[in-house]
C-alpha cells in the first residue's frame, strides 16, 4: 500500500510537470485540464493510501480502511490510470474506465468515514 501510494503521488509530480512542459504545446487546453485534474488526483489519492496505511498499522484488524485502501488503489489504476493512457498513450477508450475509477474513489472515502464513525462510536461505548 505504501509502494501504491508513493508511486501514485510521484506520478501525480510528474505528470504535472510533464503536462507543463512537454505537452503545453502539444495538447488541446481540455486535455492540459484533465491532465491537471489527473495529476492532482494522483497525488491526493497516493496521499490517501499513505495515510492509510498508517492507519492501518494502529488498527491491523479494520476490515474498512483495508477495503478503502483497495477501493483507492483500484480507483488509482482506473481513473488516473485510465485519463492517463488516453490522453498521453492515445489511447481514448481506457478513458471509458475514469467513471468506474471515480466511483472506487469516492467509495474508498465513504469507507474511510464509516470507519471513523464506528470508531468513534466503540470508544465513546468503552469509557460508559
Amino acid at each position: 500500500m505504501q509502494v501504491i501510494g508513493g508511486l501514485s503521488a510521484c506520478a501525480g509530480v510528474g505528470l504535472d510537470a510533464v503536462s507543463a512542459h512537454l505537452f503545453s504545446q502539444q495538447l488541446t487546453a481540455s486535455e492540459l485540464a484533465t491532465l491537471a485534474t489527473t495529476a492532482r488526483y494522483f497525488l491526493l489519492h497516493g496521499l490517501l493510501l499513505l495515510l492509510l496505511a498508517g492507519w492501518l498499522r494502529a488498527r491491523p484488524g479494520a476490515q474498512l480502511l483495508k477495503a478503502a485502501a483497495l477501493l483507492a488503489a483500484t480507483g488509482i489504476v482506473l481513473f488516473c490510470g485510465g485519463l492517463t493512457a488516453s490522453i498521453v498513450g492515445g489511447v481514448p477508450s481506457l478513458g471509458r474506465a475514469a467513471p468506474y475509477g471515480g466511483s472506487a474513489l469516492m467509495a474508498a472515502w465513504l469507507a474511510c468515514a464509516i470507519h471513523g464513525i464506528a470508531d468513534h462510536h466503540r470508544s465513546r461505548s468503552e469509557f460508559k
